[in-house]
Formats: C-alpha cells, sequence, structure tokens
C-alpha cells in the first residue's frame, strides 16, 4: 500500500507541473530562441516602449533588435532591446522590475565576439570606459536568425562615422588557399570582408595535437592548440578559431568563435 500511495503521490506532482507548462508545439517554441526584427513602435514591448520612444524622439525610427532570453543552469541571459542611433550603441533591458537604458559610444567599443555552436549563438560586446576599464554586455541567440544582427555589428566594426567604400578586387579570393586545408575557416575568413576593408596578412594555423597515451598499439591524443586564422587588415584584427567555447562551454566543431578588434583599440601585444 505504502509502494502505491507513493506512485500516486509522485504522479499527482507531475500531472500538477505538467498543468503550468504552456503548451507550445516545438517550432512554437525554437522561435523564441530567435532575434526578432522591430519596425514599428507597436511591435516594441510595452515595457521598453516608454525609454524607447523617449530615446528616438522624431527622427527616423532604426533598425531595432529583440534578443530573446535564455536561463539555465550556470547560463542566464536576459531579453534586450538592441539599436544603434548617433554613433551610439543602445541597449534597453529589464532586470528586478526596473528598466534601463544604456549607451555605448561606438568609439569606445573595443572588441566585438561572435560565437556559434550550431544552433547556438552569442555576442559579447566589450567597451572601455573613461576610468580604464572595461564593460561588456552579451546576448545569446538561436542562430537561425543571426542575420538579423548581421546589420547592427557591422555598423560597429565599420563605424557610423566612415563611409562605405567600394572593396578592392582580390580581397576575397585571398583565401583561396585555404579552401584544401579547412574549407569552413576560409568561408568564414571571405564572411569577415566588409565594403573598403583591405587584407594585408593573413596565417593559418592548424591543429596541433600531442600524444597523451599509447595502448596496444592505439595512440591516444589530446589537442594542445585548435584550428584557427589571423588576419590583418588595414583597420581591424580578425582572429577566427574553433574549438571548445569558454563563454558558454559548447562544443564548436560545427561552428566557431570570432573576434573583431579594431586596430586603433590595441595596446600591447604578447607572443607565446
Amino acid at each position: 500500500m505504502d509502494r502505491i500511495r507513493i506512485r500516486k503521490l509522485i504522479w499527482g506532482i507531475i500531472a500538477s507541473l505538467r498543468e503550468n507548462i504552456p503548451s507550445q508545439r516545438p517550432y512554437e517554441q525554437r522561435r523564441l530562441s530567435w532575434l526578432q526584427l522591430l519596425q514599428t513602435y507597436e511591435e516594441v514591448p510595452e515595457v521598453y516602449r516608454g525609454p524607447f520612444e523617449k530615446l528616438v524622439g522624431d527622427r527616423q525610427f532604426p533598425y531595432t533588435v529583440l534578443t530573446p532570453s535564455y536561463a539555465g543552469f550556470m547560463i542566464e541571459a536576459s531579453e534586450k532591446l538592441v539599436c544603434c542611433l548617433d554613433d551610439t550603441l543602445y541597449i534597453i533591458e529589464t532586470a528586478a522590475g526596473v528598466t534601463t537604458c544604456t549607451g555605448y559610444p561606438v568609439e569606445d567599443i573595443v572588441c566585438v565576439e561572435v560565437g556559434k555552436a550550431l544552433l547556438l549563438s552569442w555576442v559579447t560586446i566589450s567597451t572601455g570606459t573613461r576610468n580604464g576599464l572595461t564593460v561588456t554586455v552579451e546576448f545569446k541567440f538561436n542562430t537561425a536568425s543571426e542575420d538579423l544582427i548581421v546589420p547592427i555589428l557591422n555598423l560597429i566594426r565599420v563605424g557610423t562615422d566612415q563611409p562605405l567604400r567600394p572593396t578592392p578586387s582580390g580581397e576575397v579570393t585571398k583565401f583561396i588557399t585555404l579552401n584544401r586545408v579547412n574549407l569552413k575557416l576560409a568561408n568564414y575568413a571571405r564572411r569577415s570582408i566588409l565594403p573598403g576593408d583591405r587584407v594585408i596578412q593573413f596565417i593559418y594555423q592548424p591543429e596541433i595535437r600531442y600524444e597523451v597515451l599509447k595502448l596496444f598499439g592505439q595512440s591516444f591524443s589530446w589537442t594542445r592548440c585548435y584550428p584557427h586564422i589571423s588576419i590583418l587588415k588595414d583597420r581591424e584584427l580578425v582572429l577566427i578559431q574553433e574549438g571548445t567555447g569558454k563563454r558558454w562551454h559548447e562544443n564548436l566543431r560545427h561552428g566557431c568563435i570570432c573576434h573583431y578588434i579594431s586596430l586603433g583599440k590595441i595596446t600591447s601585444i604578447s607572443l607565446t
């Protein structure tokens, strides 16, 4: 009888939990992890509408995206409204019931990190302060919607005050030699080229492994260095690497991490 009572109690708890879980189709659940492009004030969530309207004023509606919220073990990302206006990246979010609007001047942004791991992507923006400190802001989203964030990232990388110049012919074809050794990194390298970019030099580092154990004629090795490519352009340094993500601890064998660093923001370099 005790087992029957315990079993009924467990099933009762499961049934109550199921009632509190919203019934959504898998497609609708995936949509919640996508970026959303906002084009009118009516599409802006009510909680952000007041600060956003005050920020924009009478100016034209800026390119604006809404990032999803993620909550999990040791990983949490809040929903954010992101837009660029007057050479400044603005992020509006709500935390502990308080809605804040923070502006990050594009000229103060030091580095942009873009990570991709299958359907998971994240963007981390590092900006300097007058006190010499570094402030980072990041958001996470489904890779299926990554194209919506590209215009904002390109605006940060190029700079709103920099005119778009035509890309010199042959810049993209400089990575053809990588097709045979690492086609994936070669494609990411080509995608890193923005209008007006000139590639000065690039270095490809293949994977480096070392043997840790040999048993029954079988060698077991450990990866010391994952494949990566360093690209020096006339206005930024681009670092693209495979491997394992340090921030979200995701396997990046089917993705990569890209760092975009403005040359004017580099203060020191060390070589090991």
